[in-house]
């Protein structure tokens, strides 16, 4: 069962009230003396208070998470964690504005962090800013050029400026770091695709989809695969499952998130209208809502 906030704080307050009982002398004090906390019991009890937080997170109650944050942050804040969780809590409840102000903070405590850099760009990118995210994905590369999820999201911003050349040199990059990484594998795809070079792009989806049954690359490889002159049973039979694992991606919406190009979601389109994917259509697009 979920604690209410309110009881965590009275925890925590019950805590602070035992703590200074310790402090006093029942016998000779006529007048307790209260003594404030030093600035390692400061430290100690923001450290609780973020581990509790992250339970918060864990159970989606990211509001209360950011309340009790914002709190540890101010009885501590040189710990570069906190202020990394609490940038966490906020993109999750969609207050990108407020998480970029936290991540900074970290990297003012962390400037040679690279994943800092990283989570900055992804949270640009949320707010449809992928120049500035390529900024600060560009500077967590310069602490460490070898690592695939900064070229993946390097990629994933020239995708959403529409530079389709750059975007599939640096998810090859991401690939060639760990061959195992099928998001990029996956996404060169899609580029490829966008650039009608279909057949390639059927392999790099095939490729993904060996790694890892998502339903990303078995939807894609299902919509290259669909033609209306052929027989489409592998297709269909590959759109079906896709639907069923993620119903999202019936939508065209949910597509775009995902940056998919033009081409694919049009092509989406006619293989979801086909009669055998009617009902499959219909059953996700009540899931998804």
């Amino acid at each position: 069962m979920k604690k209410p906030l309110y009881l965590i704080y009275l925890s925590l307050i019950c805590l602070g009230v035992l703590e200074i009982s310790h402090q006093l002398n029942p016998v000779k004090a006529l007048i307790p003396r209260i003594n404030e906390p030093n600035t390692q019991e400061f430290e100690s009890m923001s450290i609780s208070i973020g581990k509790t937080a992250i339970q918060l997170i864990q159970f989606g109650q990211n509001n209360e998470a950011i309340k009790l944050l914002k709190l540890a942050v101010k009885l501590n804040p040189k710990e570069h964690n906190l202020w990394i969780t609490l940038a966490e809590a906020q993109i999750r409840s969609d207050k990108n504005k407020e998480a970029i102000f936290s991540l900074n903070k970290a990297i003012e405590l962390q400037p040679k962090k690279e994943g800092i850099y990283f989570t900055k760009g992804s949270v640009y990118m949320n707010l449809n800013n992928p120049q500035k995210a390529i900024i600060s994905i560009k500077k967590g590369l310069s602490i460490n050029n070898n690592n695939e999820r900064g070229y993946f999201q390097l990629g994933n911003a020239e995708i959403m400026l529409k530079n389709y050349k750059s975007a599939l040199n640096y998810f090859q990059k991401s690939s060639l770091i760990n061959s195992n990484f099928w998001q990029s594998i996956n996404n060169e795809g899609l580029i490829l695709y966008e650039l009608d070079n279909t057949k390639k792009a059927m392999n790099k989806f095939k490729l993904a989809l060996d790694i890892s049954q998502d339903a990303e690359p078995m939807l894609a490889l299902a919509i290259v695969l669909f033609s209306p002159d052929n027989n489409n049973s592998e297709s269909i039979r590959l759109a079906k499952n896709a639907l069923n694992s993620n119903p999202k991606y019936v939508s065209k919406e949910y597509q775009e998130k995902q940056l998919w190009g033009e081409k694919l979601q049009k092509k989406a389109q006619l293989l979801f209208k086909t009669k055998e994917m009617i009902k499959a259509v219909k059953e996700a697009k009540e899931k998804s809502q």
